[in-house]
């Protein structure tokens, strides 16, 4: 943002990130407006005015509910579309429409086809515009005899457009974010707000989300289609306008261009917005695991170093899904300067081996380019073309200038990606590489507006579309052209251009490590959002603190992370020099702090089906994974001023706790005309649209709130989402009211998602009245997915249990929790803590393609049955010494099974409760794929019961089978112990412990 201070200074603005609170006083004087009326032609989607003194003005459809308005001075000829490719090029001819046009005396009447259209009145003596509702006529916005369009600036240099006034109550949203994601508010009434290409060098002005649009309360919104810089005041002095500034540098000048689109809804801009200018990209599901980098190890991270990182994360319980390479994995030292994009021999002597093993373990790769080593790529070319850089003169001012690429040349562009291509991403090297981190390409603000490109341009025009064609380079031109369908890309780069979102994303720069920062990058993911980045990311944890407080991890790294789009913990400093807080790694950190990580890893992954779901919407809508309270609620004022929270969906509202003050108040607004569940104790709250909730915090929270008629798919627990168990699907209902929710899944890895047919879309849905819940069977279908189903269906909010069944089946039995009900193979269990009813269905056979119901569950009509059957301990919460958790082989209960090593005396305890003493048979529910017995020792109180239970061979690591054991237990607390006697023992999934008969 303030990338235009030249000019704001003179007009007596205020000049910083964002210009905002000061009278517009001082306008630059308009040299040029339009004249009359003199004629026009239409073509059946495009009207075009002449005016009497030769101007032009061209009206366009882009399908029923948008229009292009173009304005040229007389004797210039329109731009071609292709000039700039924020708008998808597709978009142009594809989204076709039609005007019908009517002429009167005083006006031309220009109407889209649809009823719910849009309608322009273009007024003749002069010409002014004016855009309108078409179905009950309610004006929009629209220019009156004072306010117009026009030319003006220095030489004409400057193009506006000026309203009139704002209409009384009207607000506004102006999409993207300023320099390192940072929005001061979503909303922006009363502001002068401008989001370009920074002036500064490297350091000062990161990572902008350049989106030239803004939607306003009344339904519209209005995307500039330019790469000028612009600048928006909304209602700054009563002024309401936009415009672009070409700087006064030789060559063409900016024209008015522009879109309006209507919605009415917030959701339906975003829709036809991305519509125009590009759906999102769909990362694969591994990108919404968690993403760990090596920053924080500069000089020692290498091969090894990795391996036995996520072996640590994996033996700890904690999930994993992408390694973050920094600049150590490069060749030339591994440092931020001086090494290339390339597998250093050294640090890195097997790149093709560890691709096996992280396969195998799960494991995605990020692989990161810093712009200002491109000299010393391979094949790099100095000087404007033939050569990839700009000319000599015009780069002096910028760091590292001899590494600075033109992207606007297509050579350039052909380069870097046969780099990324050569380097590391072929498939034929075999070497990991599935995502691409671009670095620091928004530092060449020095380059000054007058500078030419290679496309012919100024810098004065490109600037602004700098991100577009390096994210098209790696995208469009690169991946897709090379690698193809068969993987999808995650590319994310510091800044991003309107448009981009179709070939990548953002993250948001070297952030800070406070909690002001904390609130701003809120709004900031909120406003990319609003732009057409859902899948934006910011350093978790801020990047320029270290190490930063207990609370700040347990706030920002953990809790916010894993309910944020893209969870990425990243900061800047060496541990061997600040030691291992330092480390963003929670098996680096204290018990606090590492215990809400895994928490809230537990959190995320179990709610992987949601969070894919909303991902997926978020690409086909363009419905942001993390929308503004404005987005489901534009016309109530409350949702306006709440921008430190958020819906996580259509379903959960999040509000991340920006304090690390132990007990601290925030105040959440929950919207009226719905019922809340705390998501952590299930407390009810009746919603209002004048009121807050005080909300008394503690460092590790998260305030989560979900709607009464709630439908929340889960997966089980797993360390990665290679692991992720899909024939075992839960769904928390949130009674009190009906709800619906259709559950997206696809094979989370190729572009097939794409067909309809290649993705599975099963609809969910609850009757309150009758408490029933139905689950039907998947339209579509996709690789791997699967044949039957386990369902596990939860009930909050019950007062009391009833009996339940599964379709007309006899009534269920109850157990005496949910696990020794999945166990058991279905049942039911009532949790009188959290009064939750769990019913749990037998396996069922799952026929994709069609929408007959699958399960429907419901009340029998009975009370509910008498409770039966062992008490179930998960050997994951046991203590365990030299045993890991696992979670790679499915079936398991719980979040995940113990992983016996080869080492003699390894074991897992679990401390039980035994009511009275006597015989008790101890069930051991366990996997062995091996081909012999793989005994354990089993002690009961430090004294031998079985000194080797035999655990013979399952016939694979997913068939789960039993060892039992009858052995006398004294009442009270007592410790169960399995150890292992030198041979590996199985995979342990848990214990479950009931009195024998007779006993």
């Amino acid at each position: 943002m303030g990338s235009r201070r030249d000019f704001l200074k003179t007009a007596g603005f205020a000049v910083g990130g964002a210009v905002a609170g000061t009278p517009s006083t001082t306008t630059l004087p308009a040299t040029e407006t339009l004249a009359g009326y003199a004629s026009h032609t239409s073509d059946g989607r495009s009207v075009t005015v002449t005016s009497t003194s030769g101007q032009r003005t061209r009206i366009t459809a882009y399908g029923g509910h948008i229009v292009r308005v173009r304005h040229v001075r007389a004797g210039e000829t329109f731009f071609a579309d292709d000039r700039y490719e924020m708008v998808d090029p597709a978009a142009h001819a594809g989204l076709g429409g039609s005007l019908a046009v009517q002429e009167s005396p005083d006006a031309l009447t220009i109407t889209t086809a649809p009823a719910a259209g849009l309608k322009v009145v273009l007024r003749k003596s002069p010409l002014r515009i004016a855009f309108y509702r078409r179905g009950d006529g309610a004006l929009l916005a629209g220019e009156d005899a004072t306010h117009s369009m026009s030319w003006g600036g220095e030489n004409n240099s400057v193009v506006r457009q000026t309203f009139a006034a704002p209409q009384k109550a009207e607000r506004f949203v102006k999409a993207g974010h300023g320099f390192f994601g940072r929005a001061p508010r979503v909303e922006r009434t009363g502001e002068i707000v401008a989001h370009n290409y920074g002036l500064a060098g490297n350091r000062g002005e990161q990572s902008p989300a350049i989106v030239q649009m803004y939607l306003s309360s009344r339904g519209y919104a209005i995307f500039v289609n330019t790469t000028f810089d612009t600048t928006f005041n909304f209602g700054n002095g009563g002024v309401y306008e936009f415009w672009a500034d070409e700087h006064n540098t030789p060559g063409v000048r900016p024209q008015m261009d522009y879109f309006v689109i209507k919605g009415p809804q917030f959701a339906k801009l975003l829709d036809r917005y991305t519509q125009l200018t590009g759906r999102p990209r769909l990362p694969r599901l591994g990108i919404f695991g968690l993403q760990m980098s090596d920053k924080n190890f500069p000089t020692v991270s290498d091969q090894n170093w990795w391996v036995t990182k996520i072996t640590e994360m994996r033996g700890q319980g904690f999930p994993l899904d992408l390694q973050v390479h920094d600049n150590r994995w490069r060749a030339g030292g591994g440092g931020w300067n001086g090494s290339w994009f390339e597998f250093d021999a050294q640090r890195w002597p097997d790149p093709a081996g560890f691709k096996r093993w992280a396969d195998e373990q799960g494991i995605l790769t990020s692989l990161d380019y810093n712009r200002n080593n491109s000299h010393l790529m391979a094949g790099w070319k100095p000087g404007p073309p033939p050569g990839y850089s700009f000319q000599p003169a015009d780069i002096t001012g910028v760091s590292e200038n001899d590494s600075v690429p033109d992207w606007s040349n297509p050579a350039t562009r052909e380069w870097i990606w046969n780099v990324f291509w050569t380097k590391a991403l072929n498939p034929a090297l075999r070497f990991p590489g599935d995502a691409l981190w671009l670095d620091e390409p928004d530092e060449m603000g020095p380059i000054p507006y007058a500078a030419l490109t290679a496309n012919g341009q100024r810098w004065s025009e490109l600037r602004n579309a700098y991100f577009l064609y390096l994210a098209k380079a790696a995208g469009q031109e690169g991946w897709d052209q090379h690698i193809g369908p068969g993987r999808r890309p995650f590319i994310f780069s510091r800044g991003a251009t309107a448009g981009q979102q179709r070939y990548g994303h953002l993250w948001t720069g070297d952030t800070q490590s406070t909690y002001g920062e904390m609130q701003q990058q809120i709004r900031g993911m909120l406003n990319a959002g609003l732009g057409g980045f859902p899948y934006g990311n910011v350093d978790g944890g801020g990047h320029n603190g270290n190490p930063i407080p207990p609370d700040m991890y347990r706030n920002w790294v953990a809790a916010w992370g894993a309910l944020s789009p893209i969870w990425r913990p990243h900061g800047y400093g060496d541990t061997l020099v600040l030691g291992r807080r330092a480390s963003r790694w929670p098996t680096d950190q204290p018990a606090a702090e590492s215990d809400d990580f895994l928490r809230y890893s537990r959190l995320r992954y179990t709610l992987l089906p949601y969070v894919y779901t909303i991902a997926h919407a978020a690409h086909a809508t363009g419905m942001p994974m993390a929308r503004a309270m404005i987005i489901d609620h534009q016309y109530q004022p409350m949702a306006y001023s709440h921008d430190q929270q958020y819906l996580w969906g259509p379903s959960i509202l999040v509000m991340p706790v920006t304090t690390g003050v132990d007990g601290a108040t925030q105040r959440v607004w929950l919207p009226g005309g719905e019922t809340w569940y705390d998501f952590w104790t299930d407390a009810k709250t009746v919603g209002s649209d004048t009121t807050e909730k005080a909300q008394v915090t503690r460092p590790g929270e998260i305030i989560m709130y979900v709607k009464a008629g709630a439908l929340l798919p889960r997966y089980r627990y797993a360390q990665s989402t290679a692991f992720l168990d899909k024939t075992h699907l839960e769904l928390d209902v949130y009674t009190g009211k009906d709800g619906t929710f259709s559950l997206y899944e696809d094979d989370g890895v190729t572009e097939e998602h794409r067909t309809a047919a290649a993705r599975g879309v099963t609809d969910l849905s609850y009757a309150d009245a009758t408490l029933t819940a139905t689950i039907y069977q998947p339209v579509g279908n996709y690789r791997d997915a699967p044949a039957e189903r386990r369902y596990v269906v939860r009930f909050h909010g019950l007062s009391t249990p009833v009996g339940m069944r599964v379709d007309d089946f006899p009534p269920l039995p109850a157990y005496t929790s949910e696990t020794a009900a999945v166990v058991a193979g279905s049942g039911q269990a009532w949790d009188p803590d959290r009064k939750i009813l769990s019913v749990v269905t037998p396996r069922i056979g799952v026929r994709a393609g069609g929408s007959s119901v699958a399960a429907t569950i419901r009340p029998t009509g009975q009370p509910f049955p008498a409770v039966t059957g062992p008490v179930v301990y998960p050997a994951e919460n046991a203590a365990l010494t030299g045993v890991a958790i696992g979670t790679q082989h499915r079936d398991y209960t719980g979040n995940g099974y113990a992983d016996y090593t080869n080492a003699t005396g390894d074991h897992v305890e679990w401390t039980v409760t035994v009511a009275a003493a006597g015989a008790h048979t101890l069930t051991f529910q366990y996997a062995n794929g091996g081909s012999a017995d793989r005994p354990l020792v089993v002690s009961v109180n430090g004294t031998t019961a079985a000194a080797a239970l035999a655990f013979p061979p399952t016939g694979g690591w997913t068939l789960w089978r039993t060892a039992t054991l009858t052995t006398n237990l004294p009442a009270g607390t007592v410790r169960i112990r399995a150890t292992s006697t030198g041979a590996s023992g199985g995979n342990i999934d848990c214990l479950s412990l009931e009195r024998s008969t007779g006993a």
